[in-house]
């Protein structure tokens, strides 16, 4: 994996540490300085079975953009099984994902680096050390997905019932009618939502990117209400794309009104994909296109998948780095 034109807006695996000096002259080690660069990948995620994005509310979340209703999944909807994925993924190559998600926890004694890896580094992970809270900033920037439908037409809700075991709804404990009825709200298949996952600053090195393409993977199971029911939804990478700063493009928000004025058929994949890839292609200074990008991340699959040892040395590598990287940061040695 190369991915040559992006390097310079990256970040170097070997240079993730920066030094610093306090006022009484001491030198302490720090998270490398950011610098101009500014590196996003652009989805569109089209639902192909049903899926529920929403919080206590039974209604899909929605939000308003120009004056139009829209379905709107928080940028942890996909984020939360992405990072779930890619601990799967170095649990594979024995090279870190030692705690389950959301419950690192550290022992007395044990340095950072006994839980803290590349998906701590990539997705981002806090803990408590003792009297400390160890802090560390996802170095992939999650952005909001949005439906590119109104929201009308991209949701719909089917009738339940909890019946009793006889096929009825009377409740024989109570002596009564059960009260177990409920709607269900759901994004129907076909719907397309745009995001877009970013690095900027430099700070982040291919390796993380590589790690991030893997857990996007080519299709997922999301949301907590649906994922249960198996992969719910198809990912089209419409480009990766670089620059020495950030775009608006990069906002969903901005990207689905540029689609409004081409009046392209918001439910054609391909029709997006391409209006994406045209809009972002003139607003950078370097594309890798989406075909590219998918057959790098199909190559990443398929590595894995076929137990290459070379990746497996890769991961096994990185991870000794990155251990250094979270001891000389969070305890100052290594």
């Amino acid at each position: 994996m190369t991915f040559h034109s992006i390097r310079p807006f990256m970040g170097d695996i070997d240079a993730l540490i920066s030094e610093a000096t306090d006022t009484d002259g001491k030198t302490y080690a720090q998270p490398a300085f950011k610098n101009l660069g500014s590196v996003s990948i652009v989805l569109v995620r089209e639902v192909i079975s049903p899926a529920s994005f929403r919080n206590a509310d039974a209604e899909i979340t929605d939000i308003e953009v120009a004056g139009r209703r829209h379905v709107r999944a928080v940028a942890n909807k996909f984020k939360f099984g992405e990072r779930a994925r890619g601990l799967q993924v170095l649990r594979h190559f024995n090279a870190g994902g030692v705690s389950p998600q959301n419950r690192t926890a550290f022992h007395k004694n044990e340095r950072p680096s006994a839980k803290f890896d590349l998906n701590a580094f990539v997705f981002g992970d806090s803990a408590n050390h003792g009297s400390r809270v160890l802090p560390v900033k996802a170095a992939a920037q999650y952005s909001d997905a949005v439906s590119v439908q109104d929201y009308g037409d991209a949701v719909d809700l089917t009738f339940h019932n909890r019946a009793s075991e006889d096929g009825s709804l009377f409740d024989a404990q109570g002596k009564k009618n059960s009260t177990n009825i409920f709607e269900r709200h759901f994004i129907k298949p076909g719907t397309l939502l745009i995001q877009t996952i970013s690095f900027n600053g430099r700070t982040a090195p291919i390796e993380a990117l590589e790690h991030l393409l893997l857990s996007v993977g080519l299709a997922g199971a999301y949301g907590g209400a649906t994922s249960i029911y198996g992969i719910n939804v198809r990912n089209h990478i419409v480009g990766i794309y670089g620059g020495r700063f950030e775009r608006d493009l990069v906002s969903p928000y901005v990207a689905l009104q540029t689609l409004r004025g081409q009046l392209i058929d918001g439910s054609d994949a391909t029709a997006v994909v391409e209006a994406l890839a045209a809009a972002h292609r003139a607003a950078w200074s370097v594309e890798v296109q989406g075909r590219e990008v998918h057959a790098a991340q199909v190559a990443l699959i398929d590595r894995l998948e076929g137990g290459d040892e070379v990746m497996a040395a890769g991961y096994t590598e990185t991870a000794a780095k990155l251990r250094s990287y979270f001891d000389l940061w969070f305890d100052g040695v290594s």
